[in-house]
């Protein structure tokens, strides 16, 4: 179930999703995604992000409007409840490519990230 509310349509949630993995995958980035519940029924126990980006869990959002805050802070629950280390967000700019979205998360996440690619570099 995806963190990032307030997607009007499911269509258009669903090709910047597409979007965002095949940009992602075509930069040669581990990412998996996962099928979003058609009903409330269909969620069962498991937890998904819209994207797991090499263990990062990313919530998309294709809402106009910036909301980051209120989705960085769902995308974190969603990451905390699926297991995943980082919660992000990716907002969608409708008038730019899938390359120029925002991809937010915060500062401590960061660090992380970075100790960890620190630490498999060789």
């Amino acid at each position: 179930m995806s963190a990032a509310l307030g997607n009007r349509n499911r269509r258009t949630h669903r090709a910047v999703v597409d979007l965002a993995r095949e940009y992602i995958s075509g930069e040669g980035v581990p990412v998996a995604s996962y099928p979003r519940p058609q009903r409330l029924m269909d969620i069962g126990e498991e937890i998904h992000p819209d994207l797991d980006v090499a263990g990062v869990a990313l919530s998309v959002t294709s809402r106009r409007s910036l909301r980051l805050s209120d989705d960085l802070d769902a995308a974190v629950g969603v990451a905390n409840l699926s297991g995943s280390p980082v919660g992000a967000v990716l907002q969608w700019r409708s008038d730019r490519p899938i390359a120029e979205s925002y991809a937010v998360l915060r500062l401590v996440d960061l660090i992380a990230l970075v100790r960890t690619a620190r630490a498999t570099t060789p």
